[in-house]
Formats: C-alpha cells, sequence, structure tokens
C-alpha cells in the first residue's frame, strides 16, 4: 500500500484534466477580455436522480399519492409553506429568510425535448448543450464539449482548472463529463474533479471507508492505477492534458491535506452544524463550499444523486429532496460571506430530468407508490432556478407556466457562456440552446 501523502501527490497528477494554473480575475472586474460579463461566479447545482415538478414546482407533496396534504417540501428555494400534516420526512428549519425565487428567476417549466430520460443523458445535455442519445453506461467522454472545455478554452485570458470544478456524487460515466471527444477541445481544458463522497466522509480521520463499485467503477480505477503506474517517475509538467505548476499542485495538495489534518476548517450543511445528519448529497455540497471557499472559482459544477430512490421509496425521495434543497440553501448563504463570491456569483439550480407521471408498482413503508424515469411526457418536464445579484438577475421573477413551457434543458450551457462572458467565442454550430435572456436585466 502506499503511503498517503504519495497517494495524495499522485491522485492529484492522475485527476484527469485537473490541477492547473491558477487564474484569478482581479476582485471586483466584471469584464472579460472576451465579452462583458454578467458575474465573475457562476455556481450550477444539477439535481441528479430525477425530480418531478408535481413535489417540486407544483408543491403537490402527497396530493399524487391519494392524500390531499399538499406544500412545499423546498422551502430555501422555493416560495410556499411546508405541508402542514402527514409529515413523511424530518423538516429542517430553512436557511434563508428569502428564498432563492425572490432572488432570481424561476423557470417553473422547461423541457428536456429529445433523448432517453437517463441519468448519464440528462447530466450530459446539462453540461454539453447537446442532446444525447448515448446509453447510460456507455462510460466514455461525451461527443460534444463540456461547459468546462468551453469555459477554459474561450475565457482570454486563458482559465486554468483551478478556476473550474466538477464535484459529482456518485461515480459510474460522471468523470467522463470532465471533458468531450471533441477534437478542437478534450482533457487540456478540463475542470478538477472531486468525488467527495468517496474522499472525505471520513474527514479528519483517513479516506473514506471502502464503497461498493459497479463495473464502469471498477474500469475507472484499474485505468487510473495504469495510469499512476505508467507516470511514477514524472511530474505533471510531462503528462499530456494536465498542466500544473508545482505551485498550483502545491495548493490542491495542501488543501487536501489540511482537510485530513483538520487544520482547514470543515462546516456541515445540516441544522446545528451536525455531521450526523449528512446525507451523500450534503457531503458533496460541503466539499463544495471547501473548494468555492478556498478557491473562489469562477466555474463550478456540483450535482446531487440520493434523489434516485424515489424508484423504489417515494418517502425518502422527500426526505432527499428537502434535505437538498436545505445544502442549496446552506451554499447560497455561505456564499454570501464569501469576500469575492458574494454579490458577484449566480447560481442555477435545475434536475437533470423529471420523473414517470405513473408510478411503478413499489410501495414504500409508509404506502406511497414509486416512480420511474423511462421517457415519458411527464418525465420531459423540468425547471430551473436563476439567482444573483438584484442588479443583474430579475428579482422575484417566473417565467412560463405549464400551459407555456419556456427554456429547454439544453439552455444552460449557453446562457452560462453568457453570464462569464465567452458566449460569443464559442463556435457556431456547437450549441442547440439559447441564452435565458428573461432572467437578466
Amino acid at each position: 500500500m502506499i503511503k498517503r501523502r504519495n497517494f495524495i501527490k499522485k491522485a492529484s497528477i492522475a485527476t484527469a484534466g485537473t490541477l492547473m494554473l491558477p487564474y484569478i480575475l482581479p476582485s471586483g472586474r466584471l469584464f472579460a477580455a472576451t465579452g462583458n460579463r454578467l458575474a465573475n461566479h457562476v455556481v450550477f447545482v444539477l439535481f441528479g436522480g430525477g425530480i418531478r415538478n408535481q413535489e417540486s414546482v407544483e408543491q403537490a407533496y402527497l396530493a399524487h399519492q391519494g392524500l390531499p396534504t399538499q406544500g412545499n417540501v423546498m422551502e430555501n428555494m422555493l416560495n410556499g409553506a411546508a405541508p402542514s400534516s402527514n409529515q413523511v420526512y424530518t423538516r429542517w428549519n430553512p436557511v434563508l429568510n428569502t428564498t432563492l425565487s425572490q432572488q432570481g428567476t424561476l423557470f417553473p417549466e422547461l423541457r428536456y425535448k429529445s433523448g432517453p430520460t437517463g441519468h448519464y443523458n440528462g447530466h450530459t445535455v446539462a453540461m454539453t448543450g447537446n442532446y444525447t442519445e448515448t446509453g447510460l453506461n456507455l462510460n466514455v467522454n461525451p461527443q460534444y464539449p463540456t461547459l468546462f472545455e468551453y469555459y477554459r478554452k474561450h475565457s482570454d485570458p486563458a482559465k486554468s482548472a483551478l478556476n473550474a470544478w466538477w464535484l459529482s456524487e456518485g461515480l459510474g460515466p460522471y468523470p467522463s463529463l470532465n471533458y468531450s471527444r471533441h477534437p478542437e477541445y478534450g482533457a487540456q481544458y478540463g475542470a478538477n474533479y472531486l468525488h467527495a463522497g468517496t474522499t472525505f466522509s471520513g474527514v479528519g480521520t483517513n479516506f473514506a471507508n471502502a464503497k461498493s463499485y459497479q463495473p464502469d467503477d471498477v474500469e475507472r480505477i484499474y485505468k487510473v492505477k495504469s495510469f499512476l503506474d505508467k507516470n511514477f517517475d514524472k511530474n505533471a509538467a510531462g503528462i499530456q492534458g494536465v498542466s500544473n505548476s508545482l505551485e498550483d499542485r502545491e495548493k490542491i495538495k495542501n488543501f487536501i491535506n489540511g482537510i485530513f489534518d483538520q487544520s482547514i476548517q470543515v462546516d456541515y450543511p445540516t441544522p446545528g452544524n451536525l455531521s450526523n445528519g449528512l446525507t451523500g448529497d450534503l457531503i458533496n455540497i460541503m466539499a463544495s463550499w471547501l473548494v468555492l471557499r478556498e478557491f473562489a472559482s469562477e466555474l463550478t459544477v456540483i450535482n446531487t444523486f440520493n434523489l434516485d430512490i424515489c424508484h423504489s421509496n417515494f418517502s425518502q425521495y422527500l426526505n432527499f429532496l428537502h434535505k437538498a434543497d436545505y445544502g442549496v440553501g446552506w451554499l447560497w448563504d455561505k456564499i454570501q460571506s464569501h469576500p469575492k463570491m458574494a454579490n458577484d456569483t449566480i447560481m442555477i439550480c435545475m434536475p437533470e430530468h423529471g420523473r414517470n407521471l405513473d408510478s411503478n408498482s413499489i410501495y414504500d413503508d409508509n404506502g406511497l407508490r414509486a416512480y420511474d424515469h423511462t421517457s415519458d411526457e411527464n418525465s420531459r418536464r423540468l425547471f430551473a432556478l436563476i439567482a444573483g445579484p438584484p442588479g443583474v438577475v430579475k428579482q422575484n421573477n417566473i417565467v412560463g407556466s405549464t400551459a407555456n413551457p419556456v427554456g429547454e434543458s439544453v439552455d444552460i450551457v449557453p446562457t452560462i457562456a453568457h453570464i462569464l462572458g465567452f458566449d460569443n467565442a464559442v463556435p457556431g454550430g456547437l450549441l442547440q440552446g439559447r441564452v435565458l435572456n428573461e432572467a437578466f436585466l
């Protein structure tokens, strides 16, 4: 077994497309050379696992389970009172006094128009701005460039991977979304990748305990092992696709070591700052704040995945949905305390896709039916929320309705490109969507 210090050093080199040169815009600068910026920081929360509009923006709660109780389980993001009875989840008082909807623009009815409503597909669409027919378990990099590649190639001066982070819950094919197979882009424009659930769940003591890996995970682990075996005598400067300076590698190594030896403070997105209430999604959000606090990255994409339990346990789905909302509110509140990111950050929240209208045959312990996501029309319904400074983002604004859908999931990439000022630099024909201009002043 290699020693932890060596592991960190080698792993930091091996993380594909990672640990690049830092480039931090001077504080307060709102203009990049490629175009005007709306803000200098974007945090994109991509809800994995599938969320039905019925339990989120429509606040139907148990109405579709044959019970009369309705109410809002996402009290940090959406306006509306919590369910008054039939509680099948543990309610946490909201973090925010003013909901994210009030601090931004809500698109309650977007469309996922094409391709299967699978997890890999949903993530790929959201992060490349292109619909895809690629199967769920095809563990390959996407065909079209990812958001990270556009950002790092077309921001001028070019941005390092220290300014772009991809934090995902669950492994599987998700590290592949760091960068594409596109010949004009690729690994050299990828982001830092961090799987917080594996790395940090043993914070302060050790690496996380071993988990049960899927075949795709095992294949990727052996790929990393092979990479390490071939490059143990090299430094990052000699490895194609990675262009770290010694200074930057030291920054990230010290960052990770500081978390494990507890010299870096870890805050928990739970009431009372308690670690025993963490879910996998909240661990990922916790790690996201560590990264943001340390590096004030310009582009950060975070996903969640506990919501996938809706296949078998509707009550837990509501519980995880409520906690994911709490984590989002907590993260937004933390960002507003950061000297560089406060009032200079736009947060975008969107599910990868929805879930079916009709339930499957599984009942949970509360007698509630479960839902899959098999590409019916209901699973193509989703929402998006764009929150930010009042001088930039329209406040308390709602665009579209069930009868009048506005926006598509492919619109998020061009919208983020617009916020960070490089949308005009992206070559024509690569993006299918448009900028969601309705959200901005």
